[in-house]
C-alpha cells in the first residue's frame, strides 16, 4: 500500500511543480499568442487562385509526355506572354497534376484575390497560344518542306520528258527514261497529297482550359484563428520546458517533499503557512497569542503535539530551534512554540542564545538589558535575570542581554552547562533560541548538548544546499535532531497538513477571536471582549477538541516527571507584552568569581 502511494505521489509530482509555476506557463501562452498576433496584424495577405488546364496535344493523350507540358506551363515563353497579359511581371506558378488524368491545376499566389485568378488565367492562355504558335510554325515550315520537294519533282518530271521527246521511239534507253518518269509524277502525287491534307487540317490545339480562375474571398495567409492556436501550443510547450527547467536549477525548498528529501529520516512535525504580518521582520508579533483561532496558532499545536508524543520515550528537557540561515524565521517559530507549549500548563524557559544580534526580547516586551550574557559574565544572578511573560504563567524568558565580543568561547564554556542544569531545576522545558547554524558555530556548541533538536526551513527562501550543510553539522557535533520545521509553507500545502482542524469550525472562531479581543492581553490594539465567564491567563482554552489528545500529559511527556499545575494569581494584564515584569525566585548557581 506504501509503495502504491509513493509511486502516485512521484506521477504527481510533474503536475504539482507545473501548478507551482503556472504563472511562468501563463506567461509563455500569453506572450506567444500576442506575439503572434501582433505578426498578423502586419503580414500583407496572400491570396491564391486555382484553374484547370488539360493537355491536348498528341503526347499527352497517348499517356506520354504529361510532365514535360507540365514543366513547359512555367518556360520563359508561357511566363513573357502571361506578364504581358496582366501588365506586369508575371510570379510562377505550381502546377499539379491529377494522378491518371490529362488535367492539371494552376496555383497562383498574389497579395490582390483579383490579381491571383488573372494570374491563373494568364498563365493558361498563355501555355495555349505559346504552344499554338509552335504547332502553326511547325506546319508552315512542313508545308514549305513539302513545297520544295514538289517544285523539285516538277523540275525532274519536265527533264524526264523532254528526254523522252528526242530520244528514238522504241529504243530501250527512251523506255528507262519513261520508267523513271513514272517514279517521279508517282512520289510528286503523293507529296501533293500530302500537302494537300496539310492545308485542309487546322493545327491540333495543346491545351484546353478547365475551369476559369475566379478571385478567391479569404487569404490562405495569415489566418488569425489558427495561427493564435498554434501560437498557444507553442507557448504552451515553451512555458512548460522553461517551468521544469526553471524547478531543474532551483535549488530553493518549497514544498513539504523538497524538505523531506534533502532530510532523509527526519519527520516534519509543522508547517507554518505564511502570515502576512511576518512580512516586516521588524515588527515582532507572537502570532499564537494575537491569533489563537488562527491557521497559525494551529500549526503550533499541532507542532506541540508531535513533540509531545516524541518525548514519550525519550524525555525532552532542552530544545534547541535553529536554522541555516538568519532569515528562516527560527526567532519567531521559538517565542510562538514556547508559548504554545506553556499554553498547555508546562513551566516553559525560553533562553535568548541568539548572543550575536539578539531579539528574543522583542516579541514579550522585555527589557534586555540584563540576560544569559550578564549571567554567563557573573554580572547577574540567574534568577534576577529570568523574567516572567505577563498574559503567560508557565512562561518565563531569559533574554540574550548585552552582546559579547567572544559568544561562541561563553557558550562553549562549562558556566553555560551550569547555567542549563540550573535552569531545568526551575522548568519543564527549555527552549533554545539560537543564531543560525551556517555563518557562525555557536549553534553547533548547543546542538551538541541539547536533548533534541528542530531545524527550521523557509518555504522559497532555505535552499537545498544550506540545509543539507545544517544537517552536516549537526551531524558532526551529535545533535538529536527529532524533526524539522517548514516556515511560510504554501496555502495549498497547509490546507492538506492541517485539512481536519479547518473542517472541525475555525471558520467561526477564527473570524469570531482575531477581531474581538482573544489578542487583548498579548499585544492587540483592539478592544478587550466582555466575558462572563473568566478564564487563567496563559491557559490553552483556545485549543480546538482536536488538540486535547497529548495536553494534559504534556509534563509528564517532556520530562518525565509529574506535572506541577500552576495557579494564576489573576486575571492577565490589559497591556501588551513587557508592560509589567516579574521575576521569581528558585535555586541559584553562585556566580563566579571572574568573567569567562
Amino acid at each position: 500500500m506504501a509503495a502504491g502511494s509513493n509511486a502516485s505521489t512521484n506521477l504527481l509530482d510533474p503536475l504539482k511543480v507545473l501548478w507551482r509555476r503556472r504563472w511562468v506557463i501563463i506567461a509563455a501562452v500569453i506572450i506567444a499568442v500576442v506575439g503572434m498576433a501582433a505578426v498578423d496584424s502586419i503580414r500583407t495577405p496572400v491570396y491564391r487562385a486555382t484553374g484547370s488546364l488539360q493537355f491536348t496535344d498528341k503526347a499527352a493523350l497517348a499517356g506520354r509526355g504529361i510532365q514535360t507540358d507540365a514543366f513547359l506551363v512555367n518556360s520563359s515563353a508561357v511566363t513573357a506572354a502571361a506578364s504581358k497579359a496582366i501588365g506586369q511581371p508575371a510570379p510562377k506558378v505550381q502546377v499539379v497534376i491529377n494522378p491518371g488524368t490529362t488535367v492539371a491545376n494552376i496555383f497562383a499566389l498574389a497579395s490582390n484575390p483579383v490579381l491571383s485568378s488573372r494570374i491563373v488565367n494568364a498563365y493558361i492562355q498563355g501555355y495555349i497560344q505559346v504552344q499554338s504558335d509552335k504547332a502553326q510554325y511547325y506546319q508552315l515550315s512542313l508545308e514549305q518542306s513539302l513545297r520544295k520537294r514538289i517544285d523539285a519533282l516538277t523540275t525532274q518530271i519536265n527533264d524526264y520528258s523532254y528526254q523522252i521527246a528526242v530520244q528514238p521511239k522504241g529504243s530501250a534507253e527512251q523506255q528507262t527514261t519513261q520508267g523513271i518518269l513514272g517514279v517521279a509524277v508517282n512520289k510528286r502525287t503523293a507529296l501533293q497529297a500530302q500537302l494537300y491534307a496539310l492545308q485542309t487540317q487546322s493545327p491540333t490545339s495543346a491545351g484546353v482550359q478547365v475551369s476559369n480562375s475566379l478571385p478567391p474571398f479569404t487569404p490562405i495567409s495569415p489566418k488569425p484563428t489558427s495561427d493564435i492556436l498554434l501560437a498557444g501550443l507553442v507557448g504552451l510547450a515553451a512555458g512548460i520546458a522553461l517551468a521544469l527547467l526553471q524547478e531543474a536549477i532551483d535549488d530553493k525548498i518549497r514544498t513539504r517533499a523538497d524538505l523531506e528529501r534533502v532530510t532523509p529520516g527526519i519527520p516534519v512535525l509543522g508547517l507554518i503557512p505564511a502570515i502576512n504580518e511576518w512580512t516586516d521582520r521588524r515588527v515582532p508579533l507572537l502570532i499564537a497569542a494575537e491569533q489563537p483561532k488562527g491557521p497559525a496558532a494551529e500549526a503550533f499545536r499541532n507542532i506541540r503535539t508531535s513533540i509531545q508524543f516524541m518525548a514519550i520515550d525519550d524525555p525532552i528537557k532542552t530544545l534547541l530551534v535553529t536554522s541555516g540561515n538568519a532569515t528562516d524565521g527560527k526567532t519567531t517559530l521559538s517565542c510562538n512554540l514556547a508559548y504554545t507549549m506553556a499554553a498547555a500548563g508546562q513551566d516553559v524557559v525560553i533562553v535568548g542564545c541568539d548572543l550575536r544580534k539578539p531579539r528574543l526580547h522583542e516579541f514579550f516586551g522585555v527589557s534586555n538589558d540584563v540576560g544569559f550574557t550578564s549571567v554567563l559574565l557573573g554580572e547577574a544572578e540567574l534568577d534576577n535575570a529570568i523574567q516572567d511573560v505577563p498574559g503567560s504563567p508557565h512562561l518565563r524568558i531569559l533574554p540574550a542581554g548585552p552582546i559579547p565580543p567572544n559568544p561562541s568561547e561563553l557558550l562553549a564554556g562549562r558556566r553555560a552547562g551550569t547555567i542549563m542544569q540550573a535552569l531545568a531545576q526551575r522548568c519543564d522545558l527549555i527552549i533554545l533560541d539560537s543564531p543560525p547554524l551556517l555563518p557562525v558555530s555557536d549553534s553547533a556548541v548547543l546542538a551538541g548538548s541539547a536533548d533534541a533538536v528542530i531545524l527550521v526551513a523557509a518555504a522559497g527562501i532555505s535552499t537545498r544546499r544550506d540545509t543539507a550543510r545544517s544537517m552536516s553539522l549537526l551531524a558532526q557535533v551529535g545533535a538529536s535532531v527529532r524533526g524539522t520545521i517548514l516556515n511560510r509553507a504554501p496555502a495549498a500545502e497547509t490546507y492538506s497538513y492541517y485539512r481536519y482542524g479547518y473542517g472541525y469550525g475555525y471558520g467561526y472562531g477564527y473570524g469570531y477571536g482575531y477581531g474581538s479581543g482573544y489578542g487583548s492581553g498579548y499585544g492587540s490594539s483592539s478592544k478587550s471582549r466582555p466575558s462572563t465567564k473568566s478564564t487563567p491567563a496563559g491557559s490553552d482554552s483556545e485549543s480546538s477538541p482536536s488538540e486535547e489528545v497529548g495536553v494534559k500529559a504534556s509534563t509528564a511527556t517532556i520530562t518525565g516527571t509529574p506535572a506541577v499545575k500552576a495557579t494564576p494569581s489573576g486575571p492577565p494584564p490589559r497591556g501588551r507584552f513587557g508592560r509589567t515584569s516579574k521575576r521569581r525566585g528558585g535555586p541559584d548557581i553562585t556566580p563566579p568569581t571572574s568573567a569567562n
